[in-house]
């Protein structure tokens, strides 16, 4: 059972993302507004997930090939990821009235256009697309924005709010990453300072 969701687990999160959508699509009418966000950000994010790792794919080797570290198992990694995915774009399913869970899925909707659009800098890449991009910003982006914008024309968010969501959604990116890393053998503090210097490098 373990080695079969090692070798299928993006096969199962994107099986459950197609039952998501056909929920939110039969249920639109009847669900609240933020849980409809939060299933097709879900939907996006899987969307997102493939256009990373397989078509085009390579976002990972990109990473690791540019900070200088190896990921011993891919397999687990992408389980690691699919775990973050469930945290941060399946469970706010569950509360459609606690905004700030929908908020910490949307702002990371915000946050990955900037990240494939650095990342651009970063990898010193010959075309101006990151593996990522397109779903990042066609996909990802608009859902989040309008989910937000819903959130504040209808005062469903308090200061202290944007916080939890943020600390959610830090806490699950800072695990999943962290894991990952770890597993490579390089502390996670110098994984940071890699993706600093090279964020800051002068391009030659």
């Amino acid at each position: 059972m373990k080695q079969f969701i090692l070798r299928n687990n993006l096969y199962l999160l994107t099986a459950l993302a197609i039952g998501v959508a056909i929920y939110v699509a039969v249920n639109w009418a009847a669900i609240p507004f933020l849980q409809r966000m939060v299933g097709l950000f879900f939907v996006a994010i899987m969307l997102h997930v493939w256009e990373e790792s397989r078509f085009p794919g390579g976002f990972a080797e990109m990473i690791t090939a540019r900070l200088n570290f190896a990921i011993t198992d891919p397999r687990v990694a992408e389980l690691i990821l699919a775990g973050a995915i469930l945290y941060l774009g399946f469970v706010p399913l569950f509360f459609p009235h606690v905004a700030w869970l929908a908020m910490a899925a949307m702002l990371l909707g915000v946050l990955e256009p900037i990240a494939h659009l650095a990342a651009i800098k970063m990898f010193q890449r010959k075309h101006f697309y990151s593996p990522g991009l397109l779903t990042a910003v066609v996909l990802l982006l608009p859902i989040s924005i309008y989910g937000i914008a819903f959130a504040v024309r209808n005062d469903l968010m308090r200061p202290w709010d944007w916080i939890w969501s943020l600390l959610y959604m830090a806490t699950g990116l800072a695990i999943a990453q962290g894991t990952v890393v770890r597993m490579s053998g390089l502390r996670y503090t110098e994984f940071l300072k890699r993706v600093r210097s090279t964020l800051f490098a002068k391009q030659v």
